[in-house]
């Protein structure tokens, strides 16, 4: 099985993927926080970590 071309397509453009983001920027605008990867694979596995330990449920509806 070959890997998806766009990691954690799954999560991109729910509202999960919206509340992490708008969290992570805050905290990178304040400097209480230094992401030094790509920003969309961090957000990308916090969803994914949070789903797995079913702390959320993906709504794969679009954000708003």
């Amino acid at each position: 099985m070959r890997a998806p071309s766009r990691p954690f397509a799954e999560y991109r453009n729910s509202r999960l993927w919206s509340a992490v983001e708008a969290s992570i920027n805050e905290l990178v605008t304040t400097r209480e926080l230094a992401i030094h990867t790509a920003p969309d694979y961090v957000i990308g596995y916090l969803c994914q970590e949070l789903v797995a330990k079913k702390l959320v449920v993906v709504d794969t509806g679009p954000a708003t």
